[in-house]
């Protein structure tokens, strides 16, 4: 049986699908794109460092009622308490991606991400949050 993981997120980790450095010659925002692209590559090696995620759906970009930019994505693991860690079942999760850099100044709204340019996992300045989905 598997469990499924929502990711909550300040970084801007759209999936672009770009995934060379050389610049399409008709795409002026081939560097942003990419650099998108990146974060989302990101956020899933470390998650990779645990489990294979599986059924990936997202990210989706959404607004806040305060109108912060967020993005969100749900991933699947067949692992049972592969991310376990002192009674939280994405503990691990939440362990092993805390402090990873991000590349910022892309199209986030959260400007504190300017001095911290790194996920944040622990603590009342989490930027990124973990949970197991209530559906499952």
């Amino acid at each position: 049986m598997s469990s499924t993981v929502e990711v909550y997120t300040l970084f801007d980790c759209t999936n672009t699908g770009v995934l060379n450095r050389q610049r399409n010659i008709n795409d002026d925002n081939h560097a942003l794109r990419r650099d998108q692209q990146r974060n989302f590559e990101t956020i899933l090696q470390c998650i990779g460092m645990r489990c294979q995620p599986l059924n990936i759906n997202g990210p989706y970009q959404l607004i806040n009622t305060e109108g912060q930019k967020y993005w969100t994505f749900t991933f699947d693991f067949d692992q049972p308490d592969i991310f376990l860690k002192d009674n939280n079942p994405v503990g691990m999760l939440i362990e092993d991606c805390n402090q990873v850099p991000m590349i910022i100044g892309l199209t986030e709204s959260e400007k504190e991400l300017f001095f911290t340019p790194y996920m944040l996992t622990i603590g009342k300045s989490a930027n990124t949050l973990f949970r197991i989905s209530a559906g499952k």
